[in-house]
């Protein structure tokens, strides 16, 4: 399955996606295949280090739009917003090099640090 291949060794497992769940990163395939990642949970983080404890979601979707496959566990992420800035998978941060580099391809984790700490821009 892609939605494996595609998180596997990156996080480690996530629930059912709903309506109100906020995507935060779409990966598309050349075969129309798609894999969404979205917020599942979020708290502020209890850890000094942090400043929100988020639980991801991930579904992979056919070219119709119909569930292929979707993850039944939990991945746990941290996000740090100020300086230094990262996102925490596990024992693992990646940091966040500010300002971002928006012409650097799609990356889920600075795609998930923008969507907690980057200020809305009207």
């Amino acid at each position: 399955m892609r939605a494996i291949a595609f998180f596997a060794g990156v996080l480690v497992a996530t629930p059912s996606m709903a309506a109100e769940q906020l995507i935060f990163y779409t990966a598309n395939f050349p075969d129309a295949t798609s894999v969404q990642l979205s917020v599942q949970s979020k708290s502020v983080s209890q850890g000094g280090d942090y400043d929100f404890d988020v639980a991801i979601g991930l579904v992979e979707t056919d070219a119709s739009g119909a569930v292929r496959y979707e993850d039944t566990g939990r991945h746990r992420a941290r996000v740090r917003c100020s300086y230094p800035a990262y996102v925490s998978v596990g024992t693992r941060k990646y940091p966040m090099a500010l300002p971002l580099n928006r012409s650097a391809p799609d990356d889920w984790k600075e795609n998930l640090w923008i969507t907690f700490c980057a200020a809305p821009s009207s």
